[in-house]
């Protein structure tokens, strides 16, 4: 790792983790705000749910029991929304490492500095990670604050388990976003590329839940591992995180491993 590279990279996405942070925030406050008016209305809420089908609501996310604020954000926010906009996040960082300075024409200004490609490159992933870190205690806190005002604190264990999901999720987008990065010549390629894989992660996730006959389809997806409403809830993970982990970084290093044998400058 280069520190001067890791300190250009860190400054090159502060504004992105800026202002990903506050709109996170904002939207999670939101939430809680509205969650005691769902709190006090839960009987008929509850009686609405029952006019759906359960292989609808579970292919979805949705809890019969969202009478805690766990469950509420989960539904809410966490599984789905959170997801997305993270992912936009990640696959806007990750495409940007190597297929950005290409498109550009600055691979050879980037390239000239005296340092090996994986540190230079591993300067950038290391980044990334500081982003996504930044952004997943900016949600955290926002949760703790906003459950704090509606009367329903949340224990840090509950906190730090469901943060360590949501990390898990976006190492895995960045890490295939990264390696898509370093095969192609184009950011827009790559991004578009790593758009549609998690695009078809969620439709196979949503499809397996109403299809029975295609449920197998949830093995292929990424949202399956990921489970933040359940991290919240009970203060425990749950494996799918590492094997989003072991994804996020097999990804990167191939990454590594293409960007150290591939000609960008010819």
């Amino acid at each position: 790792m280069s520190v001067p590279m890791l300190r250009r990279a860190a400054l090159d996405l502060r504004w992105t983790v800026v202002w990903y942070a506050v709109g996170l925030a904002v939207y999670g406050i939101l939430i809680c705000a509205v969650y005691p008016t769902f709190r006090d209305s839960q009987a008929q809420f509850q009686q609405l749910l029952q006019t759906y089908p359960k292989a609808f609501l579970q292919a979805f996310g949705v809890s019969t029991d969202m009478g805690t604020l766990p469950a509420f954000l989960g539904v809410e926010f966490l599984n789905v929304i959170w997801a997305l906009i993270i992912s936009v996040f990640a696959i806007m960082a990750g495409t940007a490492t190597v297929a950005q300075e290409v498109e550009r024409g600055t691979a050879d200004l980037w390239l000239s500095v005296p340092v090996g490609r994986a540190r230079l490159l591993a300067s950038k992933l290391l980044a990334m990670l500081v982003g996504a870190v930044v952004l997943v205690l900016a949600t955290a806190a926002t949760i703790a604050v906003g459950g704090m005002a509606v009367g329903e604190p949340q224990p840090v264990s509950r906190l730090a388990a469901a943060g360590v999901e949501m990390l898990a999720f976006t190492v895995a987008v960045g890490g295939y976003a990264v390696l898509l990065s370093t095969l192609f010549d184009e950011r827009g390629k790559a991004a578009g590329v790593a758009a549609g894989v998690t695009l078809a992660c969620y439709l196979a996730w949503v499809v397996a839940g109403l299809v029975s006959r295609v449920s197998w389809l949830r093995y292929l997806s990424i949202f399956t591992a990921y489970k933040p409403q359940d991290a919240l809830s009970h203060g425990t993970l749950t494996p799918g995180a590492g094997l989003l982990v072991l994804l996020g970084v097999a990804c990167a290093l191939a990454g590594l491993l293409v960007f150290q044998r591939r000609d960008i400058l010819g």
